[in-house]
């Protein structure tokens, strides 16, 4: 990074440079040393409630999946997040109660990853037989680009919260993909209200614990008040609210049409 001087008459460029060196050490202390109003137990609670309810929309995908024979999770959001947990799992490690959270998702998500090449070509036979024949082939080109991409962002940005911006693409991609993926397939199978429901908390409880952060320690978490990190914070959210109309939608539509 270039350092700026202040060109004035009464400090000659060494002073300036002190000066700024020190401003900056006291930054950088303020930045990483939490207010004393700074709550790290309501902090650390919306983190374990958003883990604990992913956790169990992840264990519902896997059992919705083998109920229905068919996989829920769109297939691009699928890559993204298993590669995401796999990068700040065991590459560029998260501190606190984050990394407690993601080592079971890897697992978790390498469950469903196995029922989605299981029961996912069938979904694709009638509309592209090429993507069903080479599914299992097309998900790991996929998940290697997803990897790389993930890796290599983590690698450039990870002093700027790069774990943030990338899940939250992440999540833009699940959240908005899986109303694609309702209304393209025209039924419910892989989805549920349950799986739904415990996404829904996870997500809102995320994004209440950043707006709380924001707000109470703008000198580390300052970013997020930025209107594409807010824009990017919470248009899955705006998807989720529309997930329910579109699911009853689908689900009564297949029963009418099984009924004629």
């Amino acid at each position: 990074m270039t350092k700026s001087y202040s060109r004035s008459t009464s400090a000659s460029p060494a002073t300036s440079d002190s000066e700024s060196d020190t401003d900056t050490e006291y930054s950088k202390r303020s930045s990483s040393e939490a207010p004393p109003q700074y709550s790290h137990l309501l902090a650390g609670f919306l983190n374990g409630l958003c883990g604990v309810c992913w956790s169990a929309a992840y264990v519902l995908y896997v059992l919705q999946a083998r109920k229905d024979e068919s996989a829920g999770m769109p297939l691009p959001a699928l890559m993204l997040n298993i590669t995401w947990e796999f990068v700040y799992t065991f590459v560029y490690k998260l501190n606190g109660i984050g990394r407690l959270i993601h080592f079971p998702w890897v697992f978790i998500d390498g469950l469903l990853v196995v029922e989605t090449l299981r029961f996912g070509p069938k979904a694709w036979v009638a509309t592209s037989p090429i993507i069903a024949e080479y599914f299992v082939q097309i998900f790991c080109i996929g998940t290697l680009l997803a990897l790389s991409a993930q890796w290599t962002f983590a690698n450039q940005f990870s002093r700027r919260n790069a774990s943030f911006w990338s899940a939250y693409v992440c999540q833009n991609v699940l959240s908005w993909g899986s109303l694609w993926m309702l209304a393209s397939a025209g039924q419910a199978g892989g989805h549920s209200m349950a799986i739904w429901w415990f996404r829904f908390i996870g997500s809102f409880a995320a994004n209440l614990r950043y707006l709380y952060r924001v707000n109470v320690w703008p000198g580390k978490y300052g970013f997020l008040a930025g209107p594409f990190a807010m824009w990017i914070l919470w248009m899955p959210c705006i998807a989720d609210l529309l997930y329910p109309f579109a699911y009853k939608f689908i689900v009564h539509a297949a029963y009418d049409i099984a009924q004629k």
